[in-house]
C-alpha cells in the first residue's frame, strides 16, 4: 500500500514538473499562437462529375442588387405601374411563359406590351418568398430565381392563384430574359402559404 502511494506521488510530481517546464518554455520564448483566432476561407467544393447535358453547373452567389431589380418589377406590376416597368428591361427581352408561348419586347414596345397583359386583371398580388441572386460561371450569366405566391382577380371578379418559379436573366443591370413556370398549389399548400408568408 505504501509502495503504491509513493508510486502515485512520483507520477503526480513528474507530471507537474513537465507542465511547469512547458509553461516556462512558452513564457521564456514569448511565443504566442496568433493563428487560433484567424478565420480561414471555406474550401471551395469541387463540382462533381455531371452528365454533358448539365451545361449550367458552376454557380456562385450573385449581386444582391439584382434581387431588388426583380422585386421592383413585381411591385410595379401589382400597382399597375406598367409605364415604370420599361426602365427595368433591356433593349430586347424574351419571355417564355407558363402557357408555352414565347413573347418578346424591345425598348419601343415594352410599355405597351405590359399594359396589354396587365389589362386582363383587376388586381394582382405577387408575393416573393424566395429571391436568389446567382452567377453562372460556365456562361458568365447573372440570374435571379424567384419563388412567388401569385394571386389575382380578373376583370369579371373571378379569383385565382398559382405558385410561380420565375427565372430572370440579368444583363448589364437590366432584365434580358424570363422563363416563368407555374404550379397549381394543393389546398394544404395554399393554406400554409397564406398562413406563413407575411403580407
Amino acid at each position: 500500500m505504501k509502495k503504491q502511494f509513493l508510486m502515485y506521488l512520483s507520477i503526480a510530481v513528474f507530471a507537474s514538473a513537465c507542465n511547469s517546464n512547458e509553461k516556462n518554455e512558452g513564457e521564456s520564448t514569448g511565443a504566442v499562437d496568433t493563428t487560433a483566432g484567424e478565420s480561414k476561407p471555406a474550401p471551395v467544393a469541387a463540382v462533381p462529375e455531371l452528365p454533358a447535358s448539365v451545361i449550367y453547373k458552376n454557380w456562385e452567389v450573385g449581386k444582391p442588387e439584382n434581387t431588388l431589380l426583380v422585386l421592383k418589377v413585381y411591385q410595379a406590376w401589382d400597382s399597375d405601374s406598367t409605364a415604370d416597368m420599361s426602365s427595368f428591361f433591356a433593349d430586347s427581352t424574351a419571355y417564355d411563359l407558363p402557357d408555352g408561348t414565347r413573347a418578346s419586347t424591345n425598348n419601343k414596345t415594352v410599355a405597351s406590351k405590359f399594359r396589354q397583359w396587365r389589362r386582363a386583371y383587376k388586381e394582382t398580388t405577387n408575393t416573393p418568398f424566395s429571391l436568389i441572386s446567382l452567377n453562372n460561371k460556365d456562361r458568365d450569366q447573372e440570374w435571379v430565381i424567384a419563388w412567388t405566391w401569385n394571386k389575382w382577380t380578373y376583370n369579371d371578379g373571378k379569383k385565382d392563384s398559382m405558385l410561380y418559379c420565375d427565372n430572370w436573366r440579368i444583363k448589364d443591370g437590366k432584365i434580358a430574359y424570363l422563363n416563368s413556370l407555374q404550379n397549381r398549389a394543393s389546398k394544404q399548400l395554399s393554406k400554409a402559404l397564406n398562413r406563413n408568408i407575411p403580407q
